[in-house]
């Protein structure tokens, strides 16, 4: 029995360590396949820091696959060199499973949402693997799921007529690697919340998402970037309390960001008046921020005018895994994943703050009653 896992990000492979670490499975040997979104250095960084210490039978980095190269060509020639470039990266992925003595009759594939190459690729190319889905991340599948489902699903029924039954067919028969989206089907899926909408069989994890199943996972990580971590939070832990917790999304190198940021924290400080000033203010930078103009200059913007001890935290670990020491009175962010976790474990007061509200609801997957089932249970300020 193999297991082989997907990743191209540090929050997917959080999460699979978290599933291997915490999840009753049958033996088998566990392989990982990988490469750092957009060629991300901070991701990558990250990712090679949690894959220091030896955790899987093999990986296999696919950053070098031809299919994630950029494109050059025009519509005719593309026809058959994105052909070329699949059949290239099929035949690498086979030779890799061959050296390692895997077939594809008896693995399975667990990965997550299958948008982008590191997953439609290997679903493709592996058709007798059993397909597993894992969460995106430690809050889903959550309300906004199926809708995000239908979104994925229509985007292949919209296709011209040409590209839907000539182009990708052609492509499919050429490579033999099947990249069909028009109905997404796992064997089974985990979640860590609402029953997940992949598949017919729904596994539900949520007891994972406790403080005490994230703290064992946080001491598997190797030693040294545990020593990281503990670097950042000791001044934090140390600070005044209550602890205010500020997740910045979005940023990177987005100028109109920063100001809503600001605003928002100097009205909030402006407003609770006692019940926050004096205390921390700890800004947790993004796991996917890479050059961090922006989230420097807004720290320095809050140490000059918020009344609080004001820390960043740089490093790329999900908070989620930070939680159990950190303790958080409040965690503050837009629209961000990690409050509903925070509501649901009690671990902190959250808080969206209404200058990041997602400024078209019709954008918002599910619309207005998406929105509204996210915000169940957090306060908007």
């Amino acid at each position: 029995m193999v297991r082989i896992f997907a990743a191209c990000h540090g929050t997917q492979l959080l999460v699979i360590q978290h599933l291997r670490r915490h999840l009753q499975r049958p033996p088998a040997r566990e392989f990982l396949i990988w490469h750092p979104m957009d060629n991300n250095s901070a991701i990558d960084g990250f990712m090679r820091s949690i894959l220091a210490a030896p955790a899987f039978d093999a990986t296999l980095d696919i950053r070098g696959f031809q299919s994630l190269k950029p494109r050059t060509q025009g519509p005719v020639v593309w026809c058959f060199e994105s052909a070329r470039r699949l059949r290239s990266d099929a035949r690498s992925l086979y030779a890799w499973m061959d050296a390692n003595g895997i077939e594809d009759g008896n693995c399975e594939l667990w990965a997550d949402d299958p948008l982008h190459f590191y997953v439609s690729f290997p679903r493709g190319t592996l058709k007798r693997a059993r397909h597993v889905k894992i969460p995106h991340c430690f809050n889903h599948e959550d309300s906004l799921s199926p809708a995000w489902k239908q979104s994925l699903e229509k985007s292949w029924t919209t296709l011209s007529w040409g590209k839907k039954h000539g182009f990708l067919p052609w492509q499919r028969w050429a490579s033999g690697v099947d990249l069909r989206m028009d109905q997404v089907i796992y064997d089974r899926a985990y979640t860590f919340a609402l029953p997940s909408p992949w598949s017919r069989n729904s596994i539900d994890l949520s007891a994972l998402i406790s403080l005490d199943a994230f703290s064992r996972t946080y001491q598997d990580l190797p030693a040294a970037v545990r020593a990281e971590i503990e670097t950042e939070l000791a001044p934090i832990k140390a600070g005044p309390r209550p602890l205010s917790v500020l997740l910045l999304f979005g940023l990177y190198d987005n100028r109109e960001g920063r100001p809503l940021y600001q605003q928002a924290v100097a009205r909030i400080f402006a407003e609770a008046g006692a019940a926050l000033r004096g205390g921390t203010l700890a800004v947790k930078w993004h796991p996917g921020a890479s050059e961090g103009q922006q989230e420097r200059l807004l720290v320095d913007w809050l140490r000059a005018n918020i009344p609080a001890q004001v820390h960043d935290i740089r490093h790329r670990l999900n908070l989620e895994l930070l939680l159990p020491q950190l303790q958080p009175d409040y965690v503050m962010a837009g629209a961000c994943g990690s409050l509903p976790v925070v509501r649901d474990m009690r671990a902190g007061r959250p808080v969206m703050l209404a200058e990041l509200m997602p400024p078209d609801v019709a954008a918002w997957p599910g619309g207005q009653e998406g929105l509204d089932a996210f915000l169940r249970g957090i306060e908007v300020w």
